[in-house]
């Protein structure tokens, strides 16, 4: 009889272990988390790369040599999206800043960035793609958290449902 209810005791543990391949169950895709990341752009010429990020009502350019990735500071920076344009201030040595509330729109706006350094100069095209906010997902729980605490209370009767027993045997024998 011990061995009986030793079986069924592992039994039924190792059935409430029922692990999967962890792939999502849910009705829909989950939105890419953004982690807080302000939108950019990239762009790159044999002279050049400069990437824009567009934070804080201004988008910051930081421009450097392809070659050396050395920062390019002094140069003439001009930036157009579509009807916009603006000449980008020196915010630092390769750092280079413009109004941004033109962008503050959700879509792609493509950008037309021309640069003007000593004998080099360059013509840079990139796209500022701004994804609209995400809806906020709520939080809800699965059938998975009430199995186990389900399963944990029946194993918990289970076995003061054994010690009683044993007790009640014992009990007898004297």
């Amino acid at each position: 009889m011990k061995h009986l209810i030793s079986f069924i005791a592992a039994a039924f543990l190792a059935s409430a272990a029922a692990a999967h391949g962890g792939e999502d169950h849910g009705d829909g895709a989950v939105p890419a988390a953004t982690g807080g990341v302000a939108p950019r752009a990239f762009a790159q010429s044999e002279e050049f790369e400069l990437v824009a990020v567009l934070a804080d009502g201004k988008l910051t350019l930081y421009l450097d040599r392809y070659a050396d990735n050395a920062p390019v500071p002094g140069a003439e920076v001009e930036v157009e999206s579509g009807t916009f344009k603006a000449v980008a201030a020196q915010v630092a040595p390769g750092v280079y800043s413009v109004p941004g509330q033109v962008f503050a729109q959700p879509g792609k706006h493509p950008l037309t960035i021309s640069v003007q350094a000593g004998d080099a100069a360059d013509l840079l095209t990139a796209a500022l793609d701004l994804a609209p906010p995400a809806a906020g997902v709520e939080h809800a729980h699965g059938w998975g958290e009430w199995t186990v605490w389900g399963a944990s209370g029946v194993l918990l009767l289970a076995g003061a449902g054994l010690v009683a027993v044993r007790r009640r045997k014992k009990n007898r024998k004297l």
